[in-house]
């Protein structure tokens, strides 16, 4: 899905060069190569404060740990996303409150919202799913509404930015909330060669209160403000994605291509509905998915593009509300998350892959029920 090899061996020189000048400088946590990074995302994200931490779960704990929340409060969050968006909601003792999702976009039903307000509630959570963000002008007008905070998940979707009517102006995913996290998992757009994670605010008090929890709750060695937790990026992280930022642009701009080629090719497949780009949105396309009418068994389609030696994967075959461990915070039915769960595939998308492969994939697909 993701050629990783290929893609640092386009890059190996200098890559190598850099982690060799990590090696030789002795900064393997935190120090000049990360604090050059975190102000090089900042500068990129238009964000004022930018902190690094050891993978996008922590990047969740620490936002969410930041907010004096109290047992058994209340968080809005999609039950169709990875486990880490809720997670971390459970081990902090909150609660979270399941909703469903668009049945076209698969992010965040926004219209479903209000309605699960309680006086419990606390935090709206949307999860920028497969690389475009959520209705923000909406969240964040019954955040301001209910006195409600807004943490942004945008593991999948830094790059993409959302347009606020009527101005229109674009602001970066993950910066339009009180926090907002991503991930630098390799796979991630914005990739790291190991775990890597990063919070964003633009308030002071939240961005020096998560600096703190992310390094033992300590400002100076062995002055203890509160208690954290360890995570931190070492430098080798850092200084990759320091180079790897410099092409973020151009790799989702390839991704885009791809996904438009995509569409090209498969919006007359009448037994898939390919990807519904939101409003007011852009799409970086961490994934490209596709939704398979119920006629197709998706088990034999996955089979045979295999066949052909065309990966895909499926994000996410069970709903977290339909997962063991979540099934006793909200008994209840999200009828669009379990439909897509049942149908939703994910098509090879990475900057790696040229428009050759991606037209012998399409060629495949459409040939599937001939």
């Amino acid at each position: 899905m993701v050629n990783l090899v290929d893609q640092y061996e386009r890059y190996s020189e200098e890559i190598d060069n850099r982690i060799r000048n990590v090696l030789t400088s002795g900064n393997y946590i935190g120090g000049d190569f990360v604090r050059k990074f975190e102000s090089e995302l900042s500068l990129y994200l238009k964000s004022k404060y930018t902190i690094t931490c050891g993978n996008g779960t922590d990047a969740l704990f620490a936002s969410l740990m930041a907010l004096n929340l109290k047992k058994g409060d209340e968080v809005l969050v999609p039950s169709f996303t990875f486990v880490s968006t809720v997670e971390v909601i459970c081990l902090l003792e909150l609660k979270p409150v399941f909703l469903d999702i668009d049945p076209n976009t698969f992010l965040l039903n926004s219209d479903l919202i209000e309605k699960y307000i309680s006086s419990r509630t606390k935090v709206i959570m949307p999860v920028h799913l497969f690389g475009q963000c959520c209705d923000m002008q909406f969240i964040q007008g019954l955040a301001k509404k209910y006195g409600l905070f807004v943490i942004e998940d945008a593991a999948q979707s830094i790059g993409a930015s959302y347009s606020f009517p009527p101005s229109f102006k674009q602001i970066p995913s993950g910066t339009m909330g009180h926090l907002g996290i991503t991930s630098f998992y390799p796979s991630k757009n914005l990739g790291a060669f190991g775990d890597g994670g990063a919070i964003f605010t633009q308030n002071k008090q939240l961005a020096d209160k998560v600096r703190l929890l992310v390094n033992h709750g300590q400002n100076k060695k062995y002055h203890y403000e509160m208690v954290g937790f360890n995570s931190r990026l070492d430098g080798i992280q850092a200084s990759i994605l320091s180079f790897k930022l410099t092409l973020l642009k151009s790799f989702n701009k390839k991704r885009i291509k791809i996904a438009d080629f995509y569409d090209e090719n498969l919006k007359f497949v009448d037994w898939i509905q390919i990807p519904v780009r939101a409003r007011n949105t852009t799409h970086v396309f961490h994934q490209y998915s596709i939704l398979l009418s119920s006629k197709v068994n998706r088990e034999d389609f996955q089979n045979y593009l295999l066949k052909h030696s065309i990966p895909t994967m499926i994000y996410y075959p069970i709903p977290i509300h339909k997962q063991k461990p979540y099934k006793s915070f909200n008994k209840i039915s999200l009828p669009v998350s379990e439909m897509v769960a049942k149908r939703i595939i994910s098509l090879p998308i990475c900057p790696e892959i040229d428009l050759e492969q991606v037209q012998f994939i399409c060629e495949k697909i459409k040939n599937f029920l001939r």
